[in-house]
């Protein structure tokens, strides 16, 4: 019986460290580099942030989205972001500060976003001149309290919100947002389980 145990023990200890590894390598990859944004622009290292997580981006003036990472113009070159389409992709709190000095990006999607926690909205007040659609889905740890944080995205049209099960006062969020963004169109859908 102890043999059996102590197998079960070392998986779920391998199963942990893996877990942590995972974790760290996408801290890593969400990190902010200050200089590089510095030398090339927020834009630019916003983009690549985007890229090298899963997601997909738009720039200003551009009838296509760019998916690919060694597509990214060459350094130097003036763009700037638009949109950022975030579905599956593997970014995290620590990177929203990326976000900062985008003054274009007037779209945000993030769907199953499964490493994005409440705090992680409270950075999108570096977007609150610019963005005005918000879609907000399938991402099992926000709460509440992490789209209160919206409220301060003040020139928001649209936002949309469903499948977020970790939200239980689906009323209360839609009414304190409404308020604050009274020319905002608000949906919320909450998925039971």
């Amino acid at each position: 019986m102890s043999v059996i145990y102590n197998k079960v023990i070392n998986i779920s200890s391998l199963y942990q460290s893996r877990r942590s590894l995972f974790h760290w390598i996408n801290l890593q990859f969400n990190a902010v580099d200050e200089e590089r944004s510095k030398s090339l622009g927020p834009d630019r290292t916003c983009a690549e942030w985007i890229l090298r997580n899963g997601g997909v981006v738009k720039w200003v003036n551009s009838t296509e989205s760019l998916r690919d990472y060694n597509e990214l113009p060459q350094e130097g070159s003036t763009f700037y972001l638009q949109e950022i389409d975030a579905s599956n992709a593997s970014i995290m709190h620590n990177g929203f500060a990326h976000f900062k000095g985008c003054n274009y990006i007037t779209k945000v999607i993030l769907h199953k976003c499964n490493y994005l926690e409440d705090s992680a909205l409270g950075e999108l007040h570096y977007l609150k001149n610019s963005l005005l659609l918000l879609q907000i889905s399938s991402c099992p740890n926000i709460t509440e309290k992490g789209l209160l944080h919206l409220k301060v995205l003040s020139k928001l049209k649209q936002l949309v919100m469903y499948d977020l099960v970790s939200v239980k006062d689906k009323d209360k969020v839609v009414q304190t947002l409404k308020s604050n963004l009274s020319q905002c169109n608000i949906k919320l859908q909450v998925s039971k389980m």
